[in-house]
């Protein structure tokens, strides 16, 4: 999924680019025609530096005298740039009229900077960014993310004897995630499993590292159990064959899957147990991160699936596992 983005993106960059260069040819060609002057001057340079460079192959002169003549040839070159700028103003053309007008002045709209080593530009990591919002199916996260995490919403009581109160408890897991997306992807457990009651904030805090993970230029896939599976099932069903390669794609290939409320899908036999484990497997050994979300208990996952998909999620060396618990902030928000 990400390479089809960037694929794409750079398409999109070498298309503007070549509509660009159109566009400064037909500037050319009105100036050309409107100020003979300036169309004069272009072809004396064109020939004058035609001769130049004959003169350079023939030339059989010292360094000095070769990098003199290059200093020189520097300054006619500016010398004329400067007389085409007056003849344009003079026309009342702005002066910039037969430069092509990038929209990165930095990496000239290729999406790269550097010579010997490529690296992405700004603008083209910021498309790319715009691009994986436009695909995570995330439309919640301007307004849930770390920078409006507010802790007051939980209550300050303890979650159970000597231990924190929710409050602290969510203040730990925003640190806790703020972390884990600082160090991504480079981190040691790739599937996190948030288990809980519905009304906890678990959904909040996936928002948040969402954000987090895009704004760096990750992409990130968000979709519910229930979609899931319908998609698979229906592409099944109906022999979609390029459909369903293409949902398996996304699912194997983004840097994030969120699957939010797992266990609320329909349950088809063995069916839907199977395509949950070919997907916690097949991102595994791609090393890709999964982040699930449930109001099951881990008793209840273990009865709604397979001892192979349960493996996959109770793997402690592989995923973080984090109980939700305390008081419904949305009835406490309603209630208020």
């Amino acid at each position: 999924m990400k390479s089809n983005l960037l694929k794409e993106t750079i398409r999109q960059f070498d298309e503007h680019r070549l509509q660009e260069e159109a566009a400064l040819r037909a500037r050319e060609a009105e100036v050309m025609e409107k100020i003979p002057e300036l169309a004069s001057l272009r072809n004396a340079s064109i020939s004058n530096f035609a001769k130049e460079a004959r003169a350079r192959i023939l030339d059989s002169t010292s360094k000095d005298d070769k990098d003199y003549r290059q200093e020189v040839k520097e300054e006619d070159i500016e010398n004329i740039r400067r007389q085409e700028k007056k003849l344009l103003v003079d026309n009342a053309y702005p002066e910039d009229y037969l430069s092509i007008r990038f929209s990165c002045k930095i990496c000239k709209d290729t999406g790269y900077t550097g010579d010997l080593v490529k690296e992405k530009c700004t603008c083209l990591i910021q498309k790319l960014i715009e691009q994986f919002y436009n695909q995570s199916n995330l439309t919640d996260v301007e307004g849930e993310n770390f920078a409006t995490f507010d802790e007051n919403v939980f209550p300050d009581k303890p979650l159970r004897e000597n231990g924190p109160t929710q409050r602290e408890y969510m203040l730990q897991l925003r640190k806790l995630f703020t972390n884990y997306s600082k160090e991504f992807p480079n981190n040691p457990k790739k599937n996190i499993l948030f288990t809980g009651k519905t009304g906890l904030g678990k959904t909040f805090l996936l928002n948040c590292l969402a954000k987090a993970l895009l704004d760096k230029g990750f992409s990130v896939l968000k979709i519910t159990s229930y979609n899931l599976f319908e998609q698979l099932f229906d592409n099944a069903m109906r022999n979609r064959g390029e459909g369903d390669q293409l949902l398996k794609d996304r699912i194997f290939t983004v840097d994030v899957l969120i699957i939010d409320d797992v266990g609320t899908e329909t349950k088809r036999n063995n069916i839907t147990a199977e395509d949950l484990f070919n997907i916690l497997n097949e991102r595994y050994l791609r090393k890709k991160h999964t982040f699930i979300s449930t109001n099951l208990t881990l008793q209840d996952l273990q009865e709604w699936y397979s001892d192979r998909v349960t493996s996959r999620l109770f793997d402690k060396d592989n995923t973080m596992l984090i109980r939700f618990s305390g008081q419904d902030i949305r009835l406490k928000k309603k209630n208020k």
